[in-house]
C-alpha cells in the first residue's frame, strides 16, 4: 500500500502593494525577473523584497497555475499541482510548497523594520502582533518583526487574516481575506 503525500501548492509570500521606484516604467520592463534584477539590482518597488512581477515563475509553471496581474505573481489554486518549478525560478525566493489544506499564509517577505516597511509597502507586516493576539489557537507569533504561522496548530479559521490591518495575512480560499 503506497503512503500518500499531502497535496502540496506554491504560496507566494508577497502580496503586492509598494509603489514602483523614481523611474520605472512597468510597461518597459522585460518578462523575466532575472532580465529585471540585472536591471535594476536593487529591485523595481520601494520594497526591495517584493515579487518583481516580470512573470519568471509563471513561464516555468507547466499547468499555467501561476498569473501576474497588477505587477504581483498570484497562484491558482485549484491548478497548482506542487511541482515546485515556480519556487526554482523565482530569484528573490518568494515561493515556497506548502500543503494545500494550509489556507492561511502571510503575504509579505519585506524585511524593513516596521517604520520603513509602513513606508515602503501598503500590504507589508509591520510586527504589529494583532493576529498573534487574535489567533486562538496560538499558530500566530511576531518573529523578527513579521508575522510566522505554524501550520501545525492552525486552524484556519481567518481571525489573523480578518484582523490583519495591513492586509498581509490572507486566506487561500478567499474566505477571510481583507484587501
Amino acid at each position: 500500500m503506497a503512503i500518500r503525500r499531502p497535496r502540496k501548492v506554491a504560496v507566494i509570500h508577497c502580496a503586492g502593494g509598494s509603489p514602483l521606484r523614481d523611474g520605472v516604467v512597468r510597461e518597459d520592463l522585460p518578462h523575466d525577473c532575472n532580465e529585471i534584477l540585472t536591471l535594476h539590482p536593487d529591485g523595481i518597488t520601494l520594497c526591495a523584497f517584493g515579487c518583481l512581477g516580470g512573470g519568471t515563475c509563471a513561464a516555468a509553471c507547466r499547468r499555467d497555475a501561476i498569473v501576474v496581474e497588477g505587477g504581483v505573481a498570484r497562484v491558482l489554486r485549484g491548478r497548482c499541482v506542487g511541482c515546485g518549478l515556480c519556487a526554482k525560478a523565482c530569484p528573490h525566493h518568494l515561493i515556497t510548497l506548502e500543503p494545500a489544506e494550509n489556507t492561511i499564509q502571510v503575504r509579505c517577505s519585506n524585511q524593513s523594520k516596521a517604520p520603513q516597511a509602513r513606508k515602503e509597502c501598503k500590504n507589508s507586516c509591520i510586527g504589529c502582533g494583532i493576529c498573534e493576539r487574535s489567533c486562538p489557537a496560538g499558530a500566530i507569533r511576531v518573529i523578527d518583526g513579521r508575522a510566522q504561522i505554524d501550520a501545525e496548530q492552525c486552524l484556519a479559521c481567518g481571525m489573523c487574516a480578518t484582523k490583519c490591518p495591513r492586509g498581509a495575512i490572507h486566506d487561500g480560499r478567499g474566505i477571510f481575506t481583507v484587501e
